[in-house]
C-alpha cells in the first residue's frame, strides 16, 4: 500500500488501538435488550447445561445481525426479482471438551454439513422474551451436536492414530468495542430503474444471448458477545452490482463475460454512467467474441490483465494462504481419505519463496478505500473478538505470515485478527483487503503500455507467431476465452482453452507487472476486496478445452429476427 492509502490505514490502527479496551469487567450497553439477552441466555447455558453428565460448554458465542437488505435485478430491459425487507439473524458457536481438543475441525460425514447453529427468522423487535426463546433454541441444538461431534472426533483420531494435534482454541484476551451501527438504505426505486435502463443496453448487441445486471445491499449492524468477555456492536454493511452476459461462439461453445464492484456504504455505489459505459463494453467484447476461434495448444508467455489478474492472485495466492486447518471426517465411498477440507497449500510453505522477489502482500481490514475507490473488507473486530490486524502476508517473495483464526497452527498459537466466517460458518482465517505492492524496479515495474510491449519482445524471442493475453476469468481450472496477440499488436479472439497443469510455481514465474492497478472484489463468503497490477507471466501452458459446446438455438432471439 502507498502514499495516502497507508497514512489512511495508520491513522485507522491507532483509532482503533485508542477505542479498544481489554478485560472481561467490562459492561455491556444497558440499554440494549438484545445484548441483554444474550448475555442472560448465555450464562445459564454455561452453568446449567449438562445433559447425562456428558459435560458443560467450556465456550460460547453469539452472534446477532440486523439491518435492511435490498435486492433487485434485470434482464434485457425487464425487472425479473425485487425484495426490500429489514432481518434478524443469530447464530451460537458452543464448544465442548478443552481449548486442546474440542468439537470443531470435524464433521461427521462428507455430505454433512460442517456448520455452526444459526437463526434466519428472528424477532425484528426488541421483544426480550422473544430474544431469549431464540436464544435458547439455537443453543440446545448447538449443544447436542456438540456432543456428538466430539465423540466422534475422539473416535476418528484414535482409529487413525493421529498424534500432531493443534488446540483447537488459543487463548485471547477479552476485548470489548462499541460503534453506532446506523442502517442505511439505497434510494431503491432509483437503483429499480438503473438495472432495467442498464440491462436495456444489450438489446443492441445480438451476439449478447443471455444477460442479467443486478445489485444487492444490505446495511446493518452486528452484536458479538463470548463467555469470556468480549464483547462488541459495529456495523456491518455488503453491496455489489454485477452485470453479466453470455452468448455463443460459431461452434456453439458458451461464452461468459461478467463484470462487478463491491462497496459497503451507501454513498459509495458506483455511478449509473461507469455501469452503463461497463455494459457497453461487454456488448462489444461479446460481440467480438463471437467470432472467435479455437486453437490446439498453447506454451508461453500469457499476460493477465485487469480483472484477470485479480482473479489469479485470488486463486493462488489468497486462497491458499487461508483456512490454514484441515477438517476431518469419516471415511465414506464419497470421501476416501477424510479430510473435507483441506488447508491451504501455501500453509506449509512458511518462510519460502512464493511469487517473484520483487512482489509484497499484504491485507488491511482497517483500509476503507484505495485511490478513491471502496473496499468491501472493512472491519475493527473480527468474527470472534478479536482485533483487526494488518499482516504482511509475502515479504520480497517470501511467505512471512498467512491468515489465522483462534485455531492454532504448526508455526503459530494466536490469532492475528483474521477468524471471520458467515453466521453458518465457524471462524476460520480469512481475507479481508488485499494488496499486492510490487517493490520500486524499473525492470519490473512499468506502465500498462510498456508491459503489453514487453509481452511483444517476449515473444518474439520464444519465436512464437503470437501470444496469449487474457482479460476474464472465471477461476483457473476451466474453459475460458482469450486474444492471441500477434507481433504487430493486431488481436484475434479465441475461445474453449484453458490452463494445463497450473501449479503455485506460476506466482513465481511473474515476470513484470503493471504500475496501474484495479480493485477487485473476492469471491469468498465473507466481504473482501483485492488490489493488484495487471501481470506478466514467464510461461504457461494452455490446451483446448474437453467441454463439448452446446447446440445453438434452433431460432433466433426473438427481439432480433422481428
Amino acid at each position: 500500500m502507498r502514499g495516502k492509502a497507508m497514512k489512511n490505514s495508520l491513522i485507522s490502527a491507532f483509532a482503533l488501538a485508542a477505542s479498544l479496551a481489554a478485560g472481561a469487567s467490562a459492561a455491556l450497553p444497558g440499554d440494549d435488550k438484545v445484548f441483554a439477552a444474550m448475555k442472560d441466555e448465555m450464562a445459564r447455558s454455561m452453568s446449567s447445561l449438562d445433559m447425562d453428565n456428558l459435560g458443560k460448554p467450556y465456550f460460547m458465542s453469539y452472534r446477532v445481525e440486523d439491518g435492511h437488505s435490498f435486492s433487485a435485478s434485470a434482464s434485457f430491459g425487464g425487472l425479473e426479482q425485487e425484495y426490500s425487507g429489514d432481518y434478524r439473524r443469530l447464530q451460537a458457536d458452543l464448544r465442548v471438551g478443552t481449548p486442546k481438543f474440542d468439537n470443531t475441525h470435524f464433521a461427521s460425514s462428507a455430505w454433512g454439513e460442517y456448520r455452526t447453529e444459526s437463526d434466519g427468522a428472528v424477532s425484528l423487535d426488541d421483544n426480550y422474551g422473544a430474544l431469549r426463546f431464540a436464544l435458547w433454541s439455537v443453543t440446545d441444538r448447538a449443544y447436542k451436536k456438540a456432543l456428538e461431534t466430539l465423540s466422534k472426533k475422539k473416535a476418528f483420531v484414535e482409529s487413525r492414530n493421529i498424534t500432531e494435534l493443534y488446540d483447537d482454541m488459543t487463548p485471547e484476551p477479552a476485548h470489548e468495542l462499541y460503534r453506532p451501527a446506523p442502517v442505511e438504505r439505497l434510494d431503491e426505486d432509483a437503483w429499480k430503474k438503473a438495472v432495467v435502463e442498464i440491462s436495456k443496453v444489450f438489446l443492441k448487441y445480438p451476439a449478447v444471448r443471455y444477460s442479467s445486471v443486478s445489485v444487492g445491499f444490505s446495511s446493518g449492524g452486528e452484536r458479538f458477545l463470548n463467555s469470556e468477555g468480549s464483547a462488541y456492536r459495529q456495523p456491518s454493511c455488503s453491496g455489489s452490482v454485477s452485470i453479466s452476459v453470455s452468448g455463443y461462439a460459431q461452434d456453439g461453445f458458451r461464452l461468459n463475460d461478467s463484470y462487478s464492484e463491491s462497496f459497503c456504504l451507501a454513498k459509495d455505489a458506483p455511478p449509473k454512467e461507469r455501469l452503463l459505459a461497463k455494459a457497453r463494453e461487454l456488448g462489444e467484447n461479446m460481440t467480438k467474441m463471437g467470432k472467435s476461434v479455437t486453437l490446439k495448444a498453447y506454451i508461453g508467455p500469457v499476460l493477465f490483465e485487469g480483472e484477470a489478474a485479480g482473479e489469479f492472485f485470488e486463486n493462488l495466492l489468497v486462497n491458499n494462504a487461508a483456512n490454514p486447518r484441515e477438517v476431518w471426517t469419516e471415511k465414506s465411498r464419497w470421501n476416501q481419505d477424510g479430510v473435507l477440507r483441506r488447508a491451504g497449500q501455501l500453509v506449509e510453505r512458511l518462510g519460502m519463496r512464493v511469487t517473484s522477489p520483487f512482489l509484497n502482500v499484504v491485507d488491511d481490514p482497517l483500509a476503507r478505500y484505495y485511490d478513491g475507490r471502496p473496499l468491501a473488507g472493512f472491519y475493527e473486530m473480527d468474527d470472534e473478538g478479536v482485533p483487526a490486524q494488518r499482516i504482511n502476508l509475502v515479504t520480497r517473495g517470501k511467505l512471512t505470515d498467512y491468515y489465522r483464526s483462534r485455531a492454532a497452527t504448526r508455526d503459530f498459537s494466536r490469532s492475528n485478527g483474521h477468524g471471520r466466517g458467515d453466521l453458518s460458518e465457524y471462524p476460520e482465517g480469512s481475507p479481508a483487503n488485499v494488496f499486492v505492492v510490487p517493490e520500486k524496479n524499473p525492470a519490473r515495474v512499468m506502465p500498462l503500455a510498456e508491459l503489453k510491449k514487453k509481452f511483444l519482445a517476449l515473444c518474439k524471442e520464444e519465436e512464437l507467431d503470437y501470444c496469449i493475453r487474457v482479460d476474464s476469468l472465471n477461476g483457473l481450472g476451466g474453459p475460458f476465452a482469450a486474444w492471441k496477440v500477434y507481433a504487430d499488436g493486431r488481436e484475434e479472439p479465441v475461445h474453449g482453452i484453458e490452463f494445463t497443469g497450473v501449479t503455485l510455481r506460476a506466482l513465481r514465474d511473474i515476470t513484470a507487472v503493471s504500475s496501474e492497478e484495479g480493485v477487485y472484489g473476492l469471491n469468498w463468503t465473507t466481504p473482501g476486496s483485492l488490489v493488484a497490477p495487471s501481470i506478466l507471466v514467464q510461461e504457461m501452458e494452455i490446451k483446448k478445452s474437453e467441454t463439448k459446446p452446446d447446440k445453438l438455438p434452433y431460432l433466433p432471439n426473438p427481439y432480433f429476427a422481428r
